[in-house]
């Protein structure tokens, strides 16, 4: 491979936009979360949320769904319940498992995450408009599907 398409994917492949763009979106996420109050919050916290079911989740779930250890999401898991975000409760299913849920704190954090994805969302349609906002929503949709990425339901990948 030549050096100018060498260069050319440092500087404008599909990679390197992909995280620059994710990593924005953490970025300002984290930091108007604490604006509205949710001091003390990470990245990983955000990214541990995203694969969080509403009902609750197994950290064994959880740990597969973001590709990383249970020691891992238990420590996250652990620092949130700290944070009074969420909470290890039995697992109806299975009286000998826990299951992770978010408290009633934990629920008004991602209803303040809904809020400021709304802000996040206008900003970007601001830049490549509603039609093209739906488009890229629902690519990325169809991106992570076809790929088995995205949050646990019901104790699978969506």
């Amino acid at each position: 491979m030549d050096e100018r398409r060498l260069l050319e994917f440092q500087s404008d492949s599909l990679q390197r936009h992909a995280i620059e763009f994710g990593e924005w979106v953490v970025r300002a996420s984290n930091s108007r979360a604490q604006a509205l109050g949710h001091k003390n919050l990470r990245p990983a916290h955000a990214r541990f949320m995203v694969f969080l079911g509403w009902e609750g989740s197994r950290i064994t779930d959880i740990a597969r769904a973001m590709d990383v250890t249970k020691n891992a999401v238990g420590q996250l898991v652990s620092e949130l319940e700290g944070l009074g975000y969420v909470e290890r409760v039995p697992d109806p299913a299975d009286g000998r498992a826990k299951i992770v849920r978010y408290t009633d704190k934990g629920k008004a954090l991602i209803a303040d995450a809904a809020t400021v994805a709304e802000q996040l969302n206008a900003e970007i349609e601001e830049v490549i408009g509603p039609i093209r906002l739906g488009e890229l929503r629902t690519m990325l949709a169809e991106i992570c599907h076809h790929f088995g990425l995205g949050p646990v339901t019901g104790g699978q990948q969506k």
